[in-house]
């Protein structure tokens, strides 16, 4: 008995062991204190914070920023409960998150709550309900107004724009999306937000579509599909060009690293520098430092498996400036 109980003992060492120096070598374990995936981020004073996401097995309430100066991180406060797929964004003073999922795989938020982030105090405070619990969404800020994209409520693919004004604390719905989507990806430049990829009942798990809203018009317009589709990616505007990286094709059952490039002047489609370690749900920076962008965290494996792929490491992607 004794003999069998050491043996037992001395393979779950080995087991932990091999795991670590496996997430190691693999380039799984650097930079974060906890390792995630399914998470958002947005940048506030030359720091880029990210809240929540999909830990080793758990889901996460832990908060990290990134010091994208001196490439340190730190601890943020811990979100109200427990969060993955936390949607993002920043003002000029605060860091804000909304939505999600409470447990795994998808269990959604019934609270629904919008949270609010003081550098100041390190503290996370609710000040608002959503109009309805969601999650798989993606969330930007402009002229003084949070704007909640997409996602899924109970199952149910949106194709919903709401706008938060923060001083007066209200909820607006918005001119809605050509279509509904969740694990898209945005990225703003000036009053556009640009939305790609993602997924939906209707059209699959590697949505190409590109849609691009302006927000002083309350309108839409189509731009030209992507090369190929992807969901749990990432995207970046820079220079009036659209950049779009990761991601994972559930169809293929892999985890992406190519990078796809839209010149917004040409409408014509190019091949980017890749990711150095292929990702998906990942968290992108919405600040260029010297014409790179970083990316943190994210899984290494598709689907289900990031629950044991996590990863802590920060990339940097060459955002090409050139005229």
């Amino acid at each position: 008995m004794k003999k069998f109980f050491a043996f037992t003992v001395l393979l779950i060492l080995l087991l932990i062991g091999g795991g670590f120096l496996a997430r190691t070598t693999l380039g799984w374990n650097d930079g974060m204190r906890e390792a995630r995936s399914e998470i958002h981020a947005t940048t506030l004073n030359g720091k880029l914070y990210v809240a929540g996401g999909i830990g080793l097995f758990r889901v996460l309430d832990s908060c990290e920023a990134l010091d994208l100066t001196s490439n340190s991180w730190s601890g943020c406060g811990k979100l109200p409960r427990a969060l993955h797929h936390v949607a993002m964004a920043a003002d000029d003073r605060h860091v804000y998150a909304s939505g999600g999922y409470v447990a795994l795989p998808f269990e959604a938020d019934q609270e629904a709550g919008l949270f609010r982030y003081d550098p100041a105090t390190s503290a996370w405070t609710e000040i608002s309900k959503l109009p309805h619990p969601i999650g798989q969404h993606a969330m930007t800020h402009f002229d003084g107004a949070l704007y909640l994209i997409g996602g899924q409520d109970d199952g149910t693919d949106l194709n919903t724009m709401w706008r938060y004004d923060i001083a007066a604390d209200t909820w607006s719905a918005m001119q809605p999306m050509p279509t509904a989507r969740h694990s898209h990806a945005i990225a703003r430049a000036g009053p556009l937000v640009y939305v790609t990829g993602g997924r939906s009942t209707e059209f699959g798990s590697e949505m190409k579509q590109v849609d691009a809203y302006h927000l002083t018009e309350d309108r839409w317009e189509n731009l030209p599909d992507m090369p190929r589709g992807r969901g749990g990616h990432g995207a970046f505007v820079s220079n009036n060009r659209l950049h779009i990286f990761g991601g994972e094709s559930l169809s293929a059952g892999k985890v992406l690293a190519d990078h796809d490039i839209l010149d917004l002047e040409t409408m014509q489609w190019s091949a980017g520098e890749p990711l150095d370690q292929p990702r998906h749900g990942f968290a992108v920076s919405d600040k260029e430092i010297s014409g790179d962008i970083t990316i943190v965290g994210g899984g290494a494996r598709p689907g289900m498996e990031t629950i044991y792929s996590v990863t802590g490491t920060a990339q940097t992607l060459a955002i090409d400036t050139i005229e």
